[in-house]
């Protein structure tokens, strides 16, 4: 049933941001409906764009190459209402489709989420992903585009040779370039400064993690 979930519920603070997130990108939309192939490289667009200058996705999620180029793997799982890789619950799901309805190709939105997980940057980098690519069609930004990029390029004979099961994705891969950029070129300065951070907070999180074991 539609918006149904157990009243004990409270879904993960990283399923809200990326429901906000998505939302943030269909609000942005005259129809609030997105061919979801778009909307989930449009995100892929903004955590790349956001990474490069700040350090950080926006999705602060897990990515995976595809056949069709990088995606956040728990975003897709949102996009489809599906329980997905990630394994989302009936009440996640219920939590998911209070705000987003989901066929085999579209994904729309019935209810604003809201964006009071989204930082300002997040929806700066939100926004100018749909405002780069609004008149892109889904699949020439998928493989057109995002296939140029060292964190799909790297499995490129893989997906040439017949294979479609996912490869993961390590985020770092989004610092390298290209040998041509028209979209994702930034100051080296401030690259290497985002870099800096990037790998800052991976040492943190690796050594909290170490401590917990």
């Amino acid at each position: 049933m539609k918006g149904s979930y157990s009243t004990t519920y409270t879904p993960a603070d990283s399923l809200v941001k990326l429901v906000q997130a998505l939302g943030y990108l269909l609000s942005l939309d005259d129809n609030k409906k997105m061919h979801r192939v778009k909307l989930i490289k449009l995100l892929w667009v903004a955590d790349r764009f956001h990474i490069r200058k700040y350090g950080r996705t926006v999705s602060e999620s897990e990515y995976c190459a595809m056949f069709h180029g990088p995606v956040c793997s728990l975003a897709l799982d949102i996009a489809q209402l599906s329980h997905g890789g990630f394994g989302l619950s009936d009440d996640d799901i219920g939590y998911i489709s209070e705000y987003f309805t989901s066929d085999e190709r579209f994904t729309a939105m019935s209810k604003n989420p809201g964006e009071d997980y989204l930082s300002e940057t997040d929806k700066e980098m939100l926004s100018k992903a749909y405002h780069t690519f609004s008149d892109a069609d889904g699949f020439d930004l998928a493989d057109r585009i995002s296939h140029k990029y060292p964190e799909w390029v790297q499995y490129e004979p893989y997906f040439n040779s017949g294979k479609r099961s996912s490869r993961p994705i390590d985020e770092i891969k989004f610092f390298d370039n290209p040998e041509k950029d028209c979209y994702f070129e930034e100051d080296k300065e401030i690259l290497d400064g985002a870099r800096e951070i990037f790998l800052e907070k991976r040492k943190l999180a690796d050594s909290i993690q170490t401590d917990l074991q």
